[in-house]
């Protein structure tokens, strides 16, 4: 399922993860978003599969959504759900991020921790559009 919200929909997302033996490991992620009519595609670089689809989703919303210029994943935890599956077991990922002012929280439960990581992502830069704005309502 990709994420829809009052802000930004998801429309696709890819994450190539490379390693040589001569070479450290490259993570490459290409996140596709509509924002209103505009599609927009942006790609980056990571330290991991996470941190790629951050940097590239980032890049997506930033001109549209100055709110997450300061929001900022201060936790990342993947939990086994159902340990007798093996590598194949459901997995929840809880992702904690701050704005400065505030934490919260988001999850998602998931086969694929690489998806289920991603829709936590986005649910984080949501709640962080929405913490900047209604921060905004307030001061004006």
């Amino acid at each position: 399922m990709m994420t829809k919200s009052p802000y930004f929909d998801v429309c696709s997302y890819k994450v190539v993860s490379e390693r040589t033996h001569a070479r450290a490991t490259r993570v490459q992620a290409m996140v596709e978003v509509r924002i209103g009519n505009n599609c927009v595609r942006r790609s980056a670089m990571g330290i991991g599969p996470v941190h790629a689809l951050d940097l590239a989703l980032r890049e997506c919303l930033e001109s549209s959504f100055p709110e997450l210029e300061g929001v900022r994943l201060s936790d990342y935890q993947v939990s086994v759900v159902d340990a007798g599956q093996g590598t194949g077991a459901q997995v929840r990922v809880l992702i904690q991020a701050s704005d400065g002012d505030r934490r919260w929280d988001a999850g998602c439960v998931g086969g694929n921790v690489v998806d289920a990581s991603f829709e936590a992502l986005c649910s984080t830069l949501v709640m962080g559009i929405m913490h900047g704005r209604s921060q905004k309502r307030r001061s004006a």
